[in-house]
């Protein structure tokens, strides 16, 4: 699947309510930019790996994206921010198709997510700050099924079981997962 198709299938697709967590206290407003760009005729999602001594999910796989802040209009301008912070794209370089529906987190997030299709010759440089590695993984990828397995974890005494997909930079689990899982549902790929 090409990043056309994706366009015409995210407008066309309406959006489903998906299932969330629970929310658990004060959740904080953030944002996250699911940017795909085309790689060998091949749609691709832009994945990044946490440093391992941030205070936040350090080291692990997400999408480019951060808490609202006061000079934010508003939460896609927040992920737009936050995709140039960490790997230096300009809002000139992306086309944002939209977002899906918000996600709460057990670590006390709400995130909104924007999907958006990165013009064909962007480059992208991490800001080694933020952001430890970048990647791509085909869409194609992670539509397949069988490359997700199921992992428990306790959380206050109780088992939660979740999917991970295995990247060569770590495994990509929890809300930034569950986003991608919702993404290729409402573009009617198999899961």
């Amino acid at each position: 699947m090409k990043s056309e198709h994706i366009k015409t299938r995210f407008v066309l697709t309406a959006t489903k309510k998906q299932a969330q967590p629970p929310v658990i206290g004060t959740h904080r407003a953030s944002a996250v930019m699911l940017p795909i760009i085309d790689m060998n005729d091949h749609a691709h999602i832009l994945l990044c790996k946490r440093p391992t001594y941030l205070h936040h999910h350090p080291g692990e796989i997400c999408l480019p994206g951060g808490k609202f802040e006061p000079q934010d209009i508003n939460l896609r301008t927040t992920a737009l921010r936050e995709l140039d912070e960490e790997l230096n794209i300009k809002a000139s370089n992306i086309t944002v198709l939209g977002h899906l529906p918000k996600y709460s987190t057990l670590t006390g997030f709400t995130i909104s997510p924007f999907v958006g299709l990165l013009n064909t010759h962007t480059r992208w440089r991490n800001d080694y700050n933020e952001v430890q590695a970048s990647f791509l993984v085909s869409l194609t990828d992670l539509s397949n099924e069988a490359n997700w397995q199921s992992f428990n974890f306790q959380y206050f005494g109780k088992t939660i079981t979740f999917q991970g997909f295995k990247t060569p930079h770590g495994l990509l689990w929890g809300a930034t997962a569950s986003i991608i899982k919702n993404f290729t549902k409402q573009l009617a790929l198999p899961v």
